[in-house]
């Protein structure tokens, strides 16, 4: 029941955030300032960071552990790499907590710089469809909106599959590797093939089959008229947003089962993740230097793992633990964005010459 009651502390929490978001959101400009983007953005990594934090002090109230045989039920299901034998129960919890707050930062980060590939594409998707910049805001919100309740979905339900088939999690391995590298070999394009493949998509066909359908963008995601409900261009950019997220979750999703098999803690990293998407694009948007290695570091990261999944019991056996993955995620983000800004500069100096 403890369970239940912290996941549904935590929706109330993240609905409440959203909220704010959305009423200032409103009395702002159509358009996120650089100035706004970058404090939201703050605000957003500020939160996440204090809740992973906070786990340290009730981390295990998730789960409702109160006794030693609580904590190595949980420990055992989840498959956390702590050993707690010999140690007393207070001692016991407080490595658990550190854990959990550990896993929660490595799920937090992956998350967050896969989530910079998925604003790249909404950004082709806006300029391919034409949409007018004060229009961003809104079919932004509810995209992320969507991507809250799919992931809840989409994690408890592989967390229920990983419970009754392990095997599972070398099919996650699979589609990891093959993605990450595909990212690498990725060639890099003016936008052209994308735009034409976002434009020929299949929900686009099929908008235009629709005869309630109005192409543009001034009425909201719907209206009414003549007895009759028609859809937007707004509705159907949201859609296609929606979907590119629900292909990336399949990506990133399994990256962070790589860490921790804890529904729990794969969905809150995941969330606060995505929370401050919205405010990350438009500091992108705005100019944000692009990242010239991106895809290699996207591409090594979820290399890594695929690895990680395939050989978590030796990696166990040698003392690798979820320290040692926070500190490879956070140093392949580091060297991704120096190489990416040197490359940047390099490039600048040599068209000044």
């Amino acid at each position: 029941m403890e369970e239940i009651i912290t996941l549904i502390s935590f929706v109330i929490l993240v609905a409440f955030l959203m909220f704010i978001d959305l009423k200032v959101g409103k009395t702002q400009h159509h358009v996120m300032t650089l100035k706004s983007a970058a404090l939201w953005t703050i605000f957003w990594i500020g939160a996440g960071v204090l809740f992973g934090f906070s786990l340290l002090l009730w981390g295990h109230h998730i789960h409702s552990i109160h006794s030693i045989e609580d904590l190595s039920f949980i420990i055992k299901k989840h498959h956390h790499l702590i050993n707690i034998n010999g140690l007393a129960f207070d001692e016991a919890l407080k490595l658990y907590r550190q854990n959990l707050t550990v896993e929660y930062f490595t799920g937090y980060f992956i998350e967050k710089s896969l989530s910079l590939d998925n604003i790249f594409v909404w950004l082709i998707i806006f300029m391919s469809f034409n949409v007018p910049e004060k229009y961003y805001k809104d079919i932004l919100f509810w995209g992320i909106v969507g991507a809250v309740v799919f992931r809840f979905i989409f994690i408890f339900g592989l967390s229920s599959l990983l419970t009754a088939f392990e095997w599972v999690l070398f099919i996650f391995a699979a589609i990891l590797l093959y993605t990450g590298i595909k990212m690498i070999f990725k060639k890099k394009d003016n936008g052209e093939k994308e735009k034409e493949k976002y434009q020929n998509h299949f929900i686009v066909r099929q908008f235009s089959k629709f005869r309630h359908f109005y192409p543009d963008y001034d009425r909201g995601f719907f209206f009414k008229k003549g007895g009759f409900i028609f859809v937007t261009g707004s509705f159907l950019v949201l859609c296609i947003v929606e979907f590119t997220d629900i292909i990336f979750a399949i990506d990133s999703i399994p990256a962070i089962f790589a860490i921790t098999a804890d529904p729990y803690i794969i969905y809150l990293s995941n969330i606060f993740a995505i929370l401050g998407l919205r405010a990350l694009f438009f500091l992108v948007y705005h100019g944000l230097r692009s990242l010239y290695y991106l895809n290699y570091g996207l591409g090594t990261l979820l290399i890594l793992m695929g690895v990680k999944i395939i050989t978590e019991d030796w990696l166990h056996e040698i003392g690798f633990t979820n320290i040692h993955s926070l500190i490879l995620v956070l140093s392949i983000i580091t060297i991704t964005i120096v190489a990416s800004l040197l490359k940047k500069n390099n490039s600048k100096v040599k068209s000044n010459v």
